[in-house]
């Protein structure tokens, strides 16, 4: 019998799949997959703009610190050997639509979840891998489809915070859904006492529920993880919701007063969003990467500073 990806899901981790967090256990730490010689290769034919690399402040929650590198005409291996001595994270999205390999591991593990909960029916699905230094980490932030983490290499700690007020303001969830910010969003330390803390190793993954603010600190040693995300018709129609509420509140000058993902006013904001996207108006307000620092694998820290920041 061909051995499964996910492994323990039971029927109670399927009940509240999405609603809750659910640590399981998972074989991609032993596909070979996941070699520096494979890892090199994807990142030499993949797009910056699709597998941004960032640095960041080596402690305390400095958000400004999270800055985009350069990393051009580089080999795979010297992108690596960078990540391997600074403090730097790389991430690989969409393999799916670049490599027939995890194309066919995305679907395995979408026909797994799908046979073992009950209408969990994604429209669309996606596949990512993080590459991450010694000591690095990911600052507080929301992801906006569902999201799952699979370590494969290395260890991390993963606080994941309740998603609802004061830990998500919907005004900032509006804001990263409408692409005006990337994924960050207001911290308080004091948010720590209320947050669930996992340790990972190879092997544990992780899903939580939609939006749920988290973010993530690093052992010292490099950190391999696989990220999935999924768009299901609930997932969709919050983003539309969201994406609705956030064009009355900052450009109309309206508070919205519903949060509901149907009825008529749910339809308006469905054609609101709709139209505010078709009109151009989301491209015009997106978030642009600035590059401030360009990889160097000869660097103390694996970075150079760039003299003038370039938008990718």
């Amino acid at each position: 019998m061909k051995q499964k990806i996910i492994e323990n899901l039971s029927h109670d981790v399927a009940e509240t799949w999405g609603e809750e967090t659910a640590r399981l256990r998972h074989s991609l730490h032993q596909n070979s997959l996941f070699s520096d010689d494979v890892l090199a290769s994807l990142i030499e034919r993949m797009p910056q703009a699709i597998s941004p690399i960032n640095t960041m402040a080596g402690s305390g929650h400095d958000a400004a610190s999270w800055a985009y590198c350069d990393r051009s005409g580089l080999s795979g291996h010297e992108v690596l050997e960078a990540i391997k001595r600074g403090r730097l994270w790389i991430n690989l999205q969409k393999l799916e639509e670049h490599d027939s390999r995890f194309e066919a591991l995305l679907d395995e593990m979408y026909e797994e979840l799908q046979a073992s909960i009950p209408g969990f029916k994604p429209h669309r699905k996606s596949l990512g891998i993080l590459i991450s230094s010694p000591g690095a980490q990911v600052f507080y932030h929301a992801d906006v489809p569902g999201q799952s983490l699979l370590q494969v290499r290395g260890e991390k700690q993963i606080h994941i915070y309740p998603a609802n007020e004061p830990f998500l303001r919907p005004a900032d969830l509006e804001n990263v859904i409408r692409g005006v910010t990337e994924e960050e969003i207001r911290y308080d330390p004091t948010y720590d006492a209320h947050a669930e803390i996992y340790d990972l190793k190879a092997g544990d993954m992780l899903h939580w529920a939609l939006n749920g603010p988290h973010r993530v600190t690093n052992g010292n040693c490099l950190n391999v993880s696989v990220t999935t995300e999924h768009w299901t018709a609930p997932i969709r129609r919050s983003y539309a919701m969201n994406y609705g509420n956030g064009v009355l509140r900052s450009e109309l000058g309206w508070t919205p007063r519903s949060r509901a993902i149907s009825g008529p006013a749910f339809w308006a904001k469905v054609a609101l969003t709709a139209f505010w996207r078709k009109s151009g108006m989301q491209k015009k307000q997106s978030f642009k990467r600035i590059m401030q620092y360009r990889i160097d694998p000869n660097a103390p820290e694996g970075i150079s500073s760039l003299s003038m920041g370039a938008a990718e």
